[in-house]
């Protein structure tokens, strides 16, 4: 702590006291170490500013009057007595000096012991004072980096679609050149095709090129192989050499990783030698910008592969069939399927299984030309996009692919496997009507390959798309529909167990499963997209409702006691559905069930999207008592202003954020600001995708009121609970 601190901030407060403890004195004084003194009660005299009176009096030497407090006669017949002062953190950092005038007749002689403990006591109370204080300023400057660390990363936000990743990523690299305060930042990842960087123009008295050829290169190999932080501040750094050989520049690199902590890039700040130092809470900066990199790349990207995900891929698709349409050109689809990767699975383990997807990958970014696009779109599938080239080159190079990946072959001590692949090959041009159609087409396409024998490739005929892609949308309309008229959904739950105040009822998230064709159990996943994109959501949330209520009501009377909450889950189709009010109010009354007892879930995004629809719905069932779960609240940071609107009574953390919290401080500080906001608005807190026991834990010292997660239990059948809690109820009840 800085001495002017000490006197703006501490020392006014003893100003009355410390005169009372030395009674007489003419002076009282704090001097560092060099002896100026900068704080003083009493007359200003040179000795004050720690000159000399004259030569005989700087050279006397203190002598030892007491304990710990030493003693000075002064020519100008006053004595002076000091004690050092310590801290925990600095040491001795200064002393009390107390002068007396021994013309005034003070009995120094016979004053030792009480003058000792006056010593003692001062001494003890500023430590004290100056310790807390230190504290103080520490905690503070603690705050202040956390609180620029947090506008860093709030400032970067997150992406829904794959064409925002480019934005987001350009903004956060221009982002740390302004937080940081520096001449450039990059943002390279070499297998994914990324290279950003952004210059200040006010900072940047740099060779940019020749910069970021370096770090392209000598740099990126450095961070890829540490996988940890390259930081250049000297001269004399060992890293200079290896790093940045020939430059004078000071840098700071941190790896971008994937879901397995492998670096699959760097996010890297150059500043003029002299413009910047690189610190550690730089460091933590640029880690925490890093992790957040990493996030927006692998929003859209395939962890395993680095390819992209399915989701990227067609976000690709619609803005190829754009062009496509406006230039008249033409490109092609390759679904590409590896044969009997199942076989890999099973003979040589899961880990051979993967070894194979990345080398399949590896592959195709070798076969393909740098402007396609490739993809990963599940476990065994690929996909590539090959943009402007006709029929004749389409099919040369699917052959090209296949026979790549007939060379690869995967060998253990005991047996050796071929590896194959099947590709369907689709055409993309102004006519065709949209992406599924045309991801259809080549699936199709990739089947026949496969009851052609496999290995090989298949073309689909371009007049078959059409009804090709109807009959797959009809076929998922049509099952969602005979799952309504025929009662082939089947109800689910998931507990949600209260952890702040384990007194307070179980809840119980309702879910939904499919029975399909052979009876097979679907997850919503597969159906729940096509009722969503067709307008069937009403149709699916009545029917939800309905069952639920009813399963309840033959129920309750024998539950009651252990007053158990059921949380439902509604669509924003549903909000805004005519009649759909009035339908839940009714099934409500005609099932018995109190409205207390019932949550209805409304996740951020329809919450938001549909404000004055769901206002109205949530006041008109909050009137009759049912209560309210925001879901993924903090996905998007987009919905703490709509809280004062909305009548909620939980706030669902979104899992992203729980899933991560114990690796990641972002996560972790994310989780407390959602709940701490809850707090002051005096909602409940729900934390889902709890996993595991470390994560339990840390949202119990947070102060999470419920958890829900596979760590705290798995969805089971929804008769399954309400036999749990009639085995309950008696124990309840007595």
């Amino acid at each position: 702590m800085s001495f002017n601190t000490l006197k703006s901030l501490v020392m006014p407060k003893y100003e009355r006291l410390l005169p009372r403890l030395f009674p007489g004195a003419v002076r009282i004084e704090i001097r560092d170490l060099q002896g100026a003194a900068f704080w003083t009660i009493g007359e200003a005299t040179s000795a004050n500013t720690g000159e000399p009176d004259d030569a005989t009096t700087e050279s006397a030497a203190w002598a030892e009057f007491c304990a710990g407090v030493s003693r000075r006669q002064l020519e100008n017949g006053e004595v002076q007595f000091r004690m050092a002062m310590f801290s925990r953190s600095q040491g001795e950092f200064a002393c009390l000096v107390v002068t007396f005038d021994t013309r005034q007749g003070i009995p120094l002689t016979t004053a030792a012991e009480p003058l000792r403990r006056a010593f003692v006591d001062a001494s003890a109370f500023l430590q004290e004072e100056i310790e807390l204080q230190s504290e103080c300023n520490l905690l503070a400057a603690e705050l202040t980096e956390r609180y620029e660390e947090l506008n860093l990363v709030y400032s970067t936000k997150e992406v829904e679609y794959f064409d925002e990743r480019q934005d987001a990523l350009a903004r956060l690299v221009q982002n740390c050149v302004e937080y940081l305060d520096v001449g450039l930042a990059a943002l390279i990842c070499r297998d994914r095709g990324l290279a950003l960087h952004h210059a200040s123009v006010a900072k940047a008295r740099l060779d940019v090129e020749q910069v970021l050829e370096h770090l392209g290169a000598a740099v990126y190999d450095r961070v890829e192989a540490q996988v940890s932080c390259v930081v250049v501040n000297n001269d004399d750094d060992d890293e200079r050499a290896l790093a940045l050989p020939g430059r004078s520049e000071n840098l700071l690199a941190y790896p971008i990783l994937d879901d397995h902590g492998t670096a699959i890039g760097l996010l890297a700040v150059v500043a003029s030698r002299n413009a910047h130092t690189f610190s550690n809470g730089d460091r933590n900066l640029l880690e925490v910008m890093a992790k957040k990199a990493s996030r927006i790349i692998h929003t859209h990207h395939d962890s395993l592969t680095g390819l992209m995900n399915r989701g990227g891929f067609e976000a690709s698709l619609v803005a190829t069939l754009s062009a496509a349409r406006s230039n008249n050109l033409q490109h092609f689809l390759l679904h590409i399927d590896v044969d009997q990767l199942h076989v890999v699975n099973d003979l040589m383990g899961y880990q051979e299984g993967d070894n194979l997807i990345r080398r399949v990958a590896k592959v195709l970014r070798g076969s393909l030309r740098d402007t396609d696009y490739i993809a990963r779109l599940g476990s065994d599938e690929f996909a590539a996009l090959l943009c402007n080239c006709t029929t004749t080159q389409a099919h040369e190079i699917a052959e090209k692919v296949r026979d790549s990946i007939r060379r690869l072959s995967v060998v253990s001590a005991r047996r050796q496997l071929d590896v194959s692949a099947s590709i369907g090959l689709a055409s993309l041009n102004s006519d065709t009507d949209g992406i599924v159609g045309v991801m259809g087409s080549a699936e199709i396409a990739c089947k026949a390959a496969k009851d052609a024998g496999r290995d090989c490739v298949q073309v689909f005929e371009e007049d078959d798309t059409t009804l090709v892609r109807r009959s797959v949308e009809i076929e998922w309309i049509g099952m969602v529909q005979q799952a309504l008229r025929e009662d082939e959904f089947v109800l689910y739950c998931q507990p949600v167990m209260p952890l702040a105040d384990e007194s307070q009822p179980e809840h119980f998230e309702v879910l939904v499963r499919m029975r399909g064709e052979d009876g097979e159990l679907l997850l919503p996943g597969s159906f729940m997209p096509a009722a969503e994109r067709y307008q069937l959501m009403p149709m699916v949330d009545r029917w939800i409702i309905r069952e639920t209520l009813n399963s309840l009501g033959a129920s309750w009377s024998t539950i009651a006691a252990t007053r158990p909450v059921f949380c439902i889950n509604l669509s924003g189709q549903s909000l805004t559905n005519a009649g759909f009010q009035a339908f839940v109010i009714d099934e409500l009354n005609q099932s018995g069930i109190p409205p207390e007892n019932i949550c209805f879930e409304i996740t951020e995004t329809a919450a938001i999207s549909n404000i004055d629809e769901a206002t109205k719905f949530m006041n008109a069932l909050r009137k009759i008592g049912c209560r309210f779960s925001l879901d993924d609240f903090g996905a998007g940071l987009s919905s703490f202003g709509y809280l004062k609107v909305l009548p909620v009574d939980y706030l669902k953390i979104d899992g992203s954020f729980v899933r991560e919290m114990s690796i990641d401080e972002v996560s972790l500080s994310m989780v407390k600001a959602i709940y701490q906001i809850g707090r002051t608005m005096g909602l409940s807190t729900v934390a889902e995708f709890v996993e595991n026991q470390d994560t339990t834990n840390l949202l119990r010292q947070i102060g999470v009121d419920y958890v829900q997660g596979f760590g705290i239990g798995k969805p089971v059948p929804l008769v399954q609970i309400l036999q749990g809690l009639q085995s309950k109820a008696p124990a309840a009840t007595a």
